[in-house]
């Protein structure tokens, strides 16, 4: 019983840590770009429970994959982060280049030949390279490899997120339909980029000291710090949500 309760409060202020830089981050970007002040998400308190369960999201698939060396001398690895990093490249250069291009389809029938064409040799290459010198072969691509898979994962979620919303509250708390690369105005380039951007800081920056904090920290105090923060959040849930 008391090791359920350890891992229940640790994970529930892992999500209230991320839920609270979830919010600070969207309302910084209207302050900044927008001038304005707008409490984001469906809560009166500075939380959106959106980045809260997409980080332990993250943490269940991704911790034991990040705990381990995945070296360049696997091929499979290799390919996979030049591909990302090429494509990274490759369209960050055409969204600032040509940004009016909204549909997927679009950008895959005037540019996807081009992509898969400058991946195909990026990737020959490079592979060439780290065959003909060992120390090429001892490369981490690790952070790449997350990065990558914090990108598809929190797009997924994103897309889910707002499927639902859309769905039950018959409300838009966000639309990209104008947006460079969106998909069905649920999901955009920028959107998943900088989510998987700030996804791999915070897993490797934010949650190493979060968890060494958790680790010295005892239960009872752990549990208080829960209830001070779970409380309010329910009694603001129930007011916004169910009422």
């Amino acid at each position: 019983m008391k090791k359920i309760l350890n891992i229940f409060t640790n994970n529930y202020i892992i999500f209230c840590v991320y839920a609270l830089i979830g919010w600070i981050y969207e309302v910084s970007w209207y302050l900044i770009f927008q001038n304005k002040f707008v409490n984001r998400g469906v809560l009166f308190g500075p939380f959106l429970p959106i980045y809260g369960f997409g980080i332990l999201i993250l943490l269940l698939i991704l911790k034991k994959f990040m705990s381990k060396k995945h070296l360049s001398s696997n091929k499979i690895y290799t390919s996979i982060s030049l591909f990302t990093l090429t494509t990274f490249i490759y369209v960050t250069i055409i969204e600032y280049t040509t940004p009016k291009i909204y549909n997927v389809n679009y950008f895959l029938s005037k540019y996807g030949i081009g992509l898969l064409l400058i991946n195909i040799i990026v990737i020959i290459l490079v592979n060439i390279l780290i065959q003909k010198n060992n120390k090429l072969k001892n490369i981490d691509t690790t952070i790449i490899l997350v990065f990558l898979a914090i990108w598809i994962i929190t797009t997924l979620i994103e897309y889910v997120s707002h499927y639902f919303i859309e769905t039950y509250s018959h409300k838009l708390l966000w639309d990209y339909t104008y947006d460079f690369l969106n998909i069905n105005r649920r999901v955009n380039w920028d959107a998943s980029r900088n989510f998987a951007i700030g996804g791999t800081l915070l897993l490797y920056t934010v949650q190493p000291l979060l968890d060494d904090f958790l680790k010295k920290t005892k239960l009872n105090k752990k549990i208080i710090i829960s209830l001070i923060i779970g409380i309010p959040m329910l009694i603001d849930l129930f007011i916004n949500v169910i009422l």
